[in-house]
């Protein structure tokens, strides 16, 4: 194999791997021998290059005039063989689309591609979407359900179930047919400001003539639309129809864009650098184009040229910082382990965790000292095995104290198998806490691993020397990150909620009239204060407590 790749042309065009006459894999490039010894290199690492360079028994390559030409003739090629390591044919065949006919007597139909007459409104990545989307067409507008349309003496079925407007037996003139079109046509490109002052109109017309059921039925055509209208002034997206592709590392996410709303999306496991426009082409091939393309990476030359000849499309590369927030939130729900076991070994260099254990100390100007530890099990926050531990030892503002303390029972407790030996530590801090918290680990002699991140600079400390950038790499970002907030916001809630419960205690010591019996009972039923001021009298009662107790706090604390 090694022979033949260095026989390969240095010219720009297509090659293609070959087991027999079967097509395996095709690829283009600016040199082809160069880009055939990359695959030979890659595949000593990659399972895919491993996979395609070793079933293949031949390589045959065409030449081109340039790398645009080299494109399309891969596209076409990938089209035309299907290759099993081509991720462009997997989506080349188009997602579900929802076409809106041209027929005297237009109807909705669910078809796959961009060849089609009439105007089509999607994609859906799921086919169970768009018939979702189709049945409630028929429900609202009426649209008829048959294809081709007949000419019959009384309508089918779907008439008398509400589907169909019996266009087929003339049950409804083309006037009011070539209304309720256009309504539908508002509703599935989210343009409904025009539409509305003639449904509004026609339903008086048949006021005036009397004929209620028309009525109604325009009346339930208004309220679907004046609901989409009412969703669109708060879902605040800067675009009516747009497509997202957003890369996170190995990520890449698919979100559309309808109506100023994200209406669905997709993501997608890069396996290599390559799929990344491929995924994009083969989106497009079948797909129609939107009216914006939105990108938080570049796109080649002749990848922006293949789509401006595909139609009409506007490529934006800065994205709005609230849609980028959204897009990210989303992403992140999506984390497939071989995707942060990867992270690990590349960047930092140590086995994947299976449990992470992260740490706090919170106080209130010296005061309340307490600290928490968050469980990070296997990719998601474990919360049945959070802890939080008020501090006994230190009587001032001291975090290393108070952080020694608390890791001391933590590591106590672990030493002696009644929790879960988790492989790392992340401490919230900088150096000072690191030290911190390898002299606890030591002590106690845990095989545990020692990490900490300090928000200012968001750089992640290691033990073994590390000074990590965790911006630079989104993933591991994504995983200290959550575990250092949620730490934080765990310590930050118990050191408030003891304030409050503080608090209370503290004042109905002043009160007068209150026994020892009857604050057990406040204690034992009410988290803090307020709970205590919002209770309902009646609820008081049941307890054995005089109502009027509130208004004596009150005037305590007024």
């Amino acid at each position: 194999m090694l022979e033949l790749i260095k026989s390969a042309p240095t010219q720009c065009g297509v090659y293609l791997f070959k087991k027999g006459n079967k097509v395996l894999y095709v690829g283009k490039a600016k040199n082809i021998r160069e880009r055939l010894l990359q695959h030979y290199k890659q595949a000593q690492e990659n399972k895919k290059e491993y996979a395609i360079v070793n079933s293949s028994d031949r390589i045959d390559w065409i030449l081109t005039r340039n790398e645009y030409e080299a494109l399309v003739l891969e596209v076409d090629l990938i089209q035309l063989h299907k290759p099993k390591y081509n991720v462009l044919h997997k989506h080349g065949g188009g997602y579900p689309v929802l076409l809106l006919t041209e027929d005297e007597f237009p109807t909705i139909k669910v078809v796959r591609g961009s060849e089609h007459e009439g105007k089509l409104f999607g994609p859906f990545f799921t086919a169970k979407r768009a018939y979702r989307v189709k049945r409630l067409i028929h429900k609202l507008f009426k649209l008829r359900t048959c294809d081709p349309m007949p000419t019959r003496a009384s309508p089918c079925m779907d008439y008398h179930l509400g589907l169909c407007s019996g266009p087929c037996a003339g049950l409804i003139s083309k006037e009011d047919y070539s209304l309720a079109v256009k309504s539908a046509q508002s509703m599935l490109s989210g343009e409904v400001s025009e539409v509305l002052p003639e449904l509004y109109q026609r339903m008086e017309e048949h006021m005036e003539r009397l004929e209620f059921e028309k009525c109604a039925l325009i009346r339930d055509q208004i309220r679907a639309l004046e609901k989409l209208s009412l969703g669109q002034s708060v879902s605040g997206l800067p675009y009516q129809r747009a497509d997202l592709f957003y890369r996170i590392g190995r990520l890449l996410g698919v979100f559309l864009i309808r109506s100023f709303k994200l209406v669905d999306k997709e993501v997608f496991l890069l396996e290599t650098e390559e799929e990344l426009e491929e995924t994009i082409i083969g989106f497009y091939y079948s797909n129609p184009l939107p009216e914006v393309l939105l990108l938080n990476f570049e796109l080649s030359e002749e990848v922006k040229r293949w789509l401006s000849e595909r139609g009409k499309v506007e490529i934006v590369q800065k994205i709005d910082q609230s849609l980028e927030e959204l897009v990210k939130e989303n992403l992140h729900h999506y984390m497939p382990p071989e995707l942060w076991q990867e992270e690990f070994l590349k960047v930092l260099k140590i086995p994947p965790p299976r449990i992470i254990e992260g740490f706090d100390v919170s106080h209130f100007y010296g005061g309340y000292t307490v600290a928490s530890c968050v469980v990070w099990e296997e990719g998601t926050m474990n919360k049945k095995r959070y802890r939080r531990y008020r501090i006994k030892t230190v009587n001032q503002i001291d975090d290393y104290a108070s952080l020694e303390e608390v890791l001391s029972r933590r590591a106590r407790r672990l030493k002696e198998g009644e929790e879960t030996m988790p492989d790392l530590w992340l401490i919230d801090g900088g150096l000072g806490q690191l030290s911190v918290a390898i002299r606890v680990r030591d002590r106690f002699g845990l095989p545990i691993k020692v990490v900490s991140l300090a928000k200012e600079e968001e750089i992640l400390l290691t033990e073994w020397g590390q000074r990590v950038r965790l911006k630079e790499h989104p993933i591991l970002y994504r995983i200290f990150g959550q575990i250092r907030d949620e730490a934080h916001r765990f310590a930050l809630s118990y050191n408030r909620k003891l304030r409050l419960k503080e608090g209370l205690k503290d004042i109905l010591d002043r009160i007068k009239g209150i026994g020892e019996v009857k604050k057990k009972i406040i204690y034992n039923n009410f988290e803090n204060l307020y709970e205590l001021l919002k209770a309902e009298d009646r609820h008081l009662k049941k307890l054995g407590i005089d109502p009027s107790i509130k208004q004596e706090i009150e005037k305590y604390l007024t």
